[in-house]
């Protein structure tokens, strides 16, 4: 079962212009936040941007870890993360489930969420 962390947090972007949409607004800035702690700790696949957010994808182990950040307030800088995890079923990557490296890159996202915003709060 997907998890949801929220926040606000107002910051300034580097180049308003850059998103595809107000869905995107401020995920590199979150994205680029989370980083280097998810580094520290994951195999990072990939993190960009899609039109319906920014997303990173990691990998601990044989599971496979997603955040997807979507800015749902721009003016009041409400963000949504949502985290998955999923593992392999025969040959493709497809069955979502909930794991305990799942329970731990989110104790990780709201650490550190935490250190830079004080509204943070999880969500089931």
């Amino acid at each position: 079962m997907p998890l949801d962390v929220r926040f606000e947090k107002v910051f300034d972007v580097p180049d308003p212009g850059d998103y595809y949409n107000d869905v995107c607004y401020g995920g590199d800035v979150v994205s680029d936040r989370l980083l280097p702690a998810l580094r520290a700790r994951y195999t990072v696949l990939q993190a960009d941007q899609e039109d319906w957010g920014w997303f990173i994808w990691l990998r601990d182990g044989r599971v496979r870890l997603a955040i997807d950040i979507y800015c749902e307030d721009r003016a009041r800088g409400a963000f949504r993360l949502r985290l998955t995890s999923s593992v392999k079923k025969w040959l493709l990557w497809d069955r979502v489930v909930d794991t305990p490296e799942l329970d731990r890159l989110r104790e990780l996202v709201e650490r550190e969420l935490a250190d830079w915003s004080p509204s943070s709060s999880p969500s089931p």
